[in-house]
């Protein structure tokens, strides 16, 4: 697709005036939205407490307004980061979990998973507890995806670095970063399981359900430095084997930080991610019918010169909307597209201007009703949380 379509694209302005905007203060960062059982939203973000500390913020939006943001967590010695962000979510009722990173060892990315639960809908949080078994304070444990099991308890996924370790001049090898799962129910913490022993080292993971399976999605990394978007499927009692959801023969010797996104309809399923095989950047999407058994070939949804950071949800029951980050001749910016199962992609339009570089964050699209909602992150003494209402009618 030739980024010479600047016709096609149009840049919104201002929000919608039907609903109003969550409330957070200069210097907040890093939003994570997701949807509720009653069609509403949970978001969470960061926000200075003073000049040192931060506090992990939420928001519930219900029936057309924002609650007043509350504190989940303050104060602790967080791992604050453009790309490995805290996250809220949903179990059932009023069964809340939220999860976030916090230091464990001096190095820079020596922290773990914390994760804390709430059964009265975010009045009062339990205390934390960390999901991996390994308690060493050295290495990297994140980019965790929360999703709802077979049995209606919150399962989860995240890479664990407790297998990587110092570079090794001799075998040019640092170790492994490893693809992990559990679960908990009613507070207390399900065994751990490795279920991929090399992935790509920092590249978020996605994770869905759907009526008879669970999808979880995440990068892998070959023996010869592949790096594909891998599946691995839970269906008929058992979890099977990773599987690439396309051969991009994508070789690149470190990591993208650029992960997939996973959203269903039903038992429809999409996926989106990055790529850049031959050193061209691409966005794709790619559809199942068979509740994530195999996807179709992909679609490219581009402009051509995108940097990635994907979202991604269905707008009916036969388009998806996808989100990107791409550069234009003079601006970043956060890019859709409505793309339909029978592989018709509808002309792509600019939601808003961006901050260039990581400030951002991964831009956060989510559907209520008629309308898109979407978060991000602007840097500088004045940035903050940003976000805005966008109807879908105005994306065709």
């Amino acid at each position: 697709m030739k980024k010479n379509i600047l016709l096609s694209l149009f840049l919104f302005g201002c929000s919608t005036p039907e609903y109003g905007l969550p409330k957070s203060d200069l210097g907040s960062r890093y939003p994570r939205v997701s949807s509720t059982e009653t069609g509403g939203l949970l978001m969470s973000w960061f926000e200075k407490v003073d000049s040192t500390n931060w506090a992990l913020q939420w928001s519930e939006f219900s029936k057309g307004t924002w609650t007043e943001s509350q504190s989940i967590t303050a104060s602790d010695p967080y791992f604050v980061n453009w790309a490995d962000f805290p996250s809220i979510y949903q179990v059932d009722g009023d069964n809340l979990v939220a999860h976030w990173l916090q230091k464990s060892g001096k190095a820079p990315f020596d922290y773990n998973v914390q994760i804390s639960h709430s059964t009265d809908r975010g009045k009062s949080w339990s205390k934390s507890v960390i999901p991996h078994g390994d308690m060493d304070p050295k290495g990297e444990h994140g980019f965790l995806s929360f999703f709802q099991q077979q049995d209606e308890s919150v399962g989860f996924v995240w890479l664990d670095g407790r297998h990587m370790g110092a570079y090794d001049p001799v075998t040019h090898t640092m170790g492994d970063m490893a693809l992990y799962r559990s679960s908990m129910n009613n507070g207390q913490l399900g065994p751990e399981i490795m279920i991929d022993s090399r992935t790509c080292e920092c590249c978020p993971t996605s994770a869905i359900r759907t009526d008879n399976s669970v999808l979880i999605a995440y990068r892998d990394r070959s023996e010869k430095e592949i790096r594909n978007i891998n599946i691995i499927r839970y269906a008929d009692g058992k979890w099977f084997d990773p599987y690439p959801v396309y051969d991009d023969n994508w070789l690149i010797g470190g990591c993208p930080v650029n992960g997939p996104m996973l959203a269903e309809y039903g038992n429809n399923v999409a996926i989106a991610w990055y790529t850049s095989p031959n050193e061209t950047p691409t966005v794709n999407l790619a559809f199942s019918h068979n509740e994530g058994a195999s996807f179709d070939v992909p679609i490219r949804v581009d402009l051509s010169m995108p940097i990635g950071r994907v979202d991604l949800t269905w707008i009916s029951q036969t388009e998806v909307m996808v989100s990107w980050i791409e550069t234009a001749e003079e601006t970043t910016d956060i890019v859709t597209a409505i793309v339909s199962t029978n592989g018709d992609v509808q002309p792509p339009r600019i939601v808003t201007e961006i901050q260039p570089g990581r400030v951002s964050g991964y831009p956060q699209m989510e559907k209520v009703e008629d309308l898109l909602f979407f978060a991000w992150t602007e840097g500088g003494e004045q940035g903050s949380v940003m976000s805005k209402w966008v109807p879908i009618s105005a994306f065709r």
